[in-house]
């Protein structure tokens, strides 16, 4: 049997870099959120856009500086687009592969040092347009029954796929934050597990993930991420659904000489609640809005309350 799902999610996102790349961080992996994968191929197409337009110094919001030999990040905007296909074994074992495609644009304002002011130079908009295959996802994942639940682990690698050293029409390139892809090979390894309480409509789950970078590029490292999501999903009719989950996010410093090392890395917190309705001939739609509750960035960093993602999964 072919089932047909159509995904649609509103939600915040957080970012690194004081540039500014970002993602949303909505958990809307079905082995994790949702019931068992059935065996066989697995494909989605999920689309992403998040606008960065308010700098923050540590959880503070903050506005444009204006200090001499700086430069005042304005606004990036970022849409990426992620086709995934996952081949389950059985009900336990499954492999798969993302390969995002992105469109990036970024401004900021460059203020001239002391020498530049006195030779009568005045701060200048700079701006960037990147677009292109980021860095692939290829992982593992196995899960059993335990007690009632459903017990898992997934882990795998982010290969270099996505170019690194973009620069705008001057020539100027850009940093490394805000570039398509780290230029790094990435390990990443979690842990999840869902269940259902007693007999009620009411069905959980968790999830933690660490990444880490084993390779790198161009003297630049970037720092490792731990994640951690708490869902809550509640029947309220045989189609309709109402979901809660709590996204937490922690993102150590970037290091090397292409790296902004006190300018990278942070500490996030976002609710998100949502809802969702499956239809008869098996197509669901959902949505969620995710709203920040604690944001603590390293230096003055661009972030963001509200992104939006859309999305389609296909089972055979």
């Amino acid at each position: 049997m072919r089932k047909f799902i159509f995904v649609f999610v509103i939600a915040s996102s957080n970012a690194w870099g004081n540039c500014g790349s970002a993602f949303c961080s909505v958990n809307t992996n079905t082995e994790i959120a949702d019931d068992s994968v059935e065996p066989g191929f697995h494909a989605n197409v999920r689309y992403e856009f998040v606008n960065l337009d308010q700098p923050r110094q540590h959880s503070k919001k903050v506005g444009v500086q204006g200090e001499p030999g700086t430069h005042d990040e304005l606004e990036t905007q970022n849409q990426r687009l992620i086709v995934g296909v996952d081949y389950a074994f059985n009900e336990r074992w499954a492999i798969g592969v993302q390969l995002p495609y992105i469109k990036r644009k970024h401004a900021h304002i460059h203020n001239p040092d002391a020498d530049q002011i006195l030779a009568g130079e005045e701060p200048e908009r700079e701006t960037w347009n990147f677009s292109g295959i980021g860095d692939v996802r290829a992982a593992g994942r196995y899960q059993l029954e335990y007690r009632g639940m459903t017990i898992g682990a997934h882990g795998g690698l982010k290969l270099p796929m996505g170019k690194h050293d973009g620069a705008n029409d001057a020539g100027e390139r850009a940093e490394r934050s805000l570039q398509l892809g780290t230029g790094s090979t990435d390990v990443f390894v979690g842990l999840f597990a869902k269940g259902q309480i007693s007999d009620t409509p009411l069905k959980w789950f968790a999830h933690t993930q660490w990444q880490h970078a084993i390779a790198t590029k161009d003297e630049f490292l970037p720092g490792d991420e731990i994640i951690f999501d708490l869902g809550l999903n509640y029947s309220i009719t045989r189609s309709l659904s109402g979901h809660l989950q709590m996204n937490m996010r922690y993102k150590l410093h970037d290091a090397g000489a292409n790296a902004e090392p006190e300018e990278s890395g942070g500490k996030y917190c976002y609710a998100a609640p949502g809802i969702s309705y499956l239809f008869d001939n098996g197509v669901q739609i959902f949505g969620y809005i995710q709203i920040p509750i604690y944001q603590n960035v390293n230096g003055i960093q661009l972030t963001q309350s509200v992104s939006y993602l859309t999305g389609v999964n296909f089972k055979f």
